[in-house]
C-alpha cells in the first residue's frame, strides 16, 4: 500500500469520504506532483482512474512514474497543464487541489467554474487543502455556492493542516468573520487537536490584529458572542 504522509493521508480519508456520496469515477489530482496520493485512490478502490496534472513536466514525470511502477499503466493520464484546463469535468469526479497557496486554489477554481455548467458542478466531490489564505478560501467557495460538508485538522512536521470536503449546491451564503478564519465545521468539533489548532490561531491572530482591520474585526465579533 502506498504510504502517505500525514498530511495527504488526511486528504485521502476526504477523498474517501466523498467517494462514500457518489458513485463510482475519477479522482482529479490538481497539482499532483510524485502521484501517490492517486495511487493510494486506486490500490483501495475509491477512483477507477486517476487524472494528474501539473503545470511544470518534471513533477508530472513523477507522477507517471509512480502511477506505473504500482501496475496502474491503463488506469491514469497524465497532464502539463494549469490547473484543470484542458479538463471537462466528468459525472462523480474528485477534483483535488492540495498543498498549494489559496490564492492559487482560487484562480483555479475560477476558471472551473467558468468552464462548467451547474449540474457538472453538482455531480462531483471536491477536497482542498491549501496552505495559507484559508479564510479567503473559505469565503470564495461560500460566495459561489459550495458548502463544506466536512473539514478536518492534522499536524504533520510540526506544522498544522486543515482539509475541506466541498460540496456544490449553487446557492452562495455568508460566513461570518470567526467562521472564515477557523471554520464553520471546526467551530462544531470539540477534539483535543482542534482545540491546539486553534490555540495556535489565537497566537497568530492576537498578532496580526495590530495592523489587519479584518482580523480585529473578527476578534471584536468574537468578544461580542
Amino acid at each position: 500500500m502506498q504510504q502517505l504522509s500525514v498530511r495527504l493521508e488526511s486528504v485521502f480519508e476526504l477523498v474517501r469520504e466523498s467517494r462514500s456520496v457518489l458513485e463510482q469515477g475519477r479522482v482529479i489530482d490538481i497539482g499532483s506532483d510524485h502521484g501517490f496520493l492517486s495511487v493510494r485512490c486506486l490500490e483501495e478502490g475509491v477512483s477507477d482512474f486517476a487524472v494528474c496534472t501539473d503545470i511544470h513536466e518534471a513533477p508530472a514525470q513523477k507522477s507517471k512514474g509512480s502511477l506505473i511502477m504500482a501496475g496502474f499503466k491503463d488506469k491514469f493520464t497524465v497532464m502539463v497543464t494549469d490547473g484543470m484546463n484542458g479538463i471537462d469535468l466528468q459525472p462523480n469526479d474528485i477534483v483535488v487541489t492540495a498543498g498549494m497557496g489559496g490564492l492559487n486554489i482560487i484562480d483555479i477554481f475560477t476558471r472551473i467554474i467558468n468552464d462548467s455548467d451547474d449540474q457538472s458542478l453538482k455531480r462531483c466531490g471536491y477536497v482542498i487543502q491549501s496552505q495559507k489564505s484559508t479564510h479567503l478560501v473559505r469565503r470564495f467557495f461560500a460566495e459561489r455556492g459550495f458548502i463544506i460538508a466536512n473539514e478536518t485538522v492534522c499536524k504533520d512536521r510540526g506544522f498544522f493542516y486543515n482539509v475541506m470536503r466541498l460540496e456544490y449546491t449553487g446557492i452562495p451564503y455568508e460566513l461570518s468573520m470567526r467562521q472564515s478564519y477557523y471554520g464553520p465545521c471546526l467551530l462544531k468539533n470539540g477534539d483535543d487537536l482542534t482545540k491546539e489548532y486553534f490555540a495556535h490561531l489565537d497566537e497568530i491572530f492576537a498578532v496580526r490584529a495590530r495592523g489587519d482591520e479584518d482580523i480585529r474585526s473578527m476578534l471584536e465579533e468574537e468578544h461580542e458572542d
